[in-house]
């Protein structure tokens, strides 16, 4: 067996974490304001590596009225939907058709006996994180950089951010899974990304990935949050 050679060891990565359980909230009711902050974000900071995917989604245990009404809206703008359980039913929204979904959630306020939003718009896509200096996607932030690596069973990867995007008609919130560089442009970098967010991202939710001994593998560790906010 030939051993891996030093010059092709694995490189280090800075992760933020807050997906799916560290999701946080766009802090505006309206959903179309909630889509304008995600626009904001997505504009300054992220290139899209595939195209992203679009669903509404209507729960059950809402009032009857609002819930019918919405779902002939839906059924109006979108057809038949993909997915319906016993606890909502799911649409695909194509991207010509997202405004059109948002005026529909625009229009109702009501939530379900739980209190969540009774309908809301998912976007989600994995992404690549943009260079503030250099205004492109930083070129060595990639999966195969780092060689793929399986961060846990729900598809996450090393070098391949992805956000998700729930825009409710009473609560909107966002969740990240980013990567950033390891090195000088660490800083600026986290910056850029809270510079154009409408909340503070958590200082708990930084780690710094290693190659293990082998070079064949991964660890990681807790670091303090590398945006200097001094608010």
């Amino acid at each position: 067996m030939t051993a891996r050679t030093p010059d092709i060891t694995l490189p280090e990565v800075v992760t933020y974490d807050g997906l799916p359980s560290g999701a946080h909230s766009l802090r505006v009711k309206r959903p179309d304001v909630a889509f304008q902050r995600l626009q904001t974000f997505l504009e300054a900071c992220i290139e899209p590596v595939s195209l992203p995917s679009w669903t509404l989604e209507i729960r059950q245990g809402g009032p009857p009225a609002p819930t019918a009404q919405l779902t002939e809206l839906a059924t109006g703008i979108l057809g038949g939907p993909r997915y319906k359980a016993q606890t909502h039913t799911e649409w695909n929204v194509p991207p010509g058709s997202v405004n059109e979904a948002l005026d529909a959630l625009v229009g109702s306020d009501a939530v379900t006996t739980h209190g969540r939003s009774l309908a809301a718009l998912t976007y989600s896509a994995p992404v690549r994180l943009i260079d503030p200096d250099t205004h492109a996607p930083y070129p060595d932030i990639t999966p195969d950089a780092f060689g793929r690596f399986a961060v846990d069973g729900y598809g996450r990867i090393l070098g391949e951010s992805g956000i998700r995007a729930t825009l409710g008609n009473a609560t909107s919130s966002l969740s990240l899974w980013l990567n950033l560089p390891a090195d000088e442009r660490l800083s600026s970098g986290a910056r850029h990304l809270q510079d154009h967010l409408p909340f503070r991202l958590s200082a708990k939710h930084w780690r710094l990935w290693r190659p293990n001994r082998s070079a064949d593998s991964y660890r990681s560790n807790k670091i303090p949050s590398p945006v200097h906010d001094h608010v």
